[in-house]
């Protein structure tokens, strides 16, 4: 009976010890799959990073080229982001997996991915104030060259307004009142086609409460300053 009771009590330790091999293999294996999952995350995590850095960096282009090449670099950021926020939404699906077969690291695996969505989230608010304020800029830049164009084509006239000709006799002053006539005519069609659009953008800028307000008002105001005198100097010509 002796005999009996110690091999029955070598048997259960027998037992007890496979069942804590085999327990101690089982947390191996969740330790070794929930640092395969970290891995992707902080590959993830580390791709956030370096992308938050660049999106905070304030150059939007000081040239209408300079933006354009920024946006388009952007629009190139914008698909590589897509393909990220697929990955990390199957690192979410996975941590979800490894929770519910009941990894030890469970409550670990939940809050990475928690941390991994809320960088996520935090990335794609600063892409898109980087979007924003690339168009913004663009729409400004746009605003600048316009006007620098109306204002050039303001100064080309401003010559012949200030002409001291007004002719030798009958025939040459009608010929100089016909060129008036054309002149003035010319004034009417840029009114439409540049004075016009550039007011009209002018007022989307300031409706969209853009950050260069006062510039653009300024510039504006300049303009238009200027065209006035030119009608003013036309009219007092003819």
């Amino acid at each position: 009976p002796e005999i009996e009771q110690r091999l029955k009590a070598l048997n259960q330790a027998w037992a007890e010890l496979k069942q804590l091999a085999a327990n101690r293999g089982q947390k191996l294996d969740e330790s070794l799959t929930y640092q395969q999952f970290l891995a992707t995350v902080e590959e993830e995590e580390a791709w956030i990073s370096e992308k938050q850095q660049l999106l905070s960096v304030e150059d939007y282009g000081d040239t209408m080229a300079a933006v354009q090449g920024l946006l388009k670099k952007h629009d190139a950021f914008e698909t590589d982001f897509q393909a990220h926020r697929n990955r990390c939404s199957d690192i979410g699906d996975a941590g979800k997996n490894l929770i519910s077969e009941g990894n030890h690291h469970g409550d670990s695996i939940s809050q990475r991915c928690q941390q991994l969505q809320s960088k996520l989230a935090h990335l794609d608010q600063l892409a898109a104030r980087r979007k924003a304020k690339l168009v913004d800029n663009s729409a400004y830049l746009q605003f600048m060259w316009k006007a620098d164009v109306v204002e050039s084509w303001i100064a080309d006239k401003e010559t012949h307004v200030k002409s001291e000709d007004f002719g030798r006799d009958l025939s040459s002053v009608q010929t100089l009142l016909t060129k008036q006539e054309t002149f003035d005519a010319g004034l009417t069609a840029f009114e439409h086609e540049g004075i016009q659009n550039i007011t009209a953008l002018k007022d989307q800028l300031i409706a969209a409460n853009h950050d260069q307000q006062k510039t653009i008002l300024d510039r504006h105001r300049t303009v238009i300053e200027r065209w006035q005198k030119l009608l003013g100097d036309s009219d007092a010509r003819k």
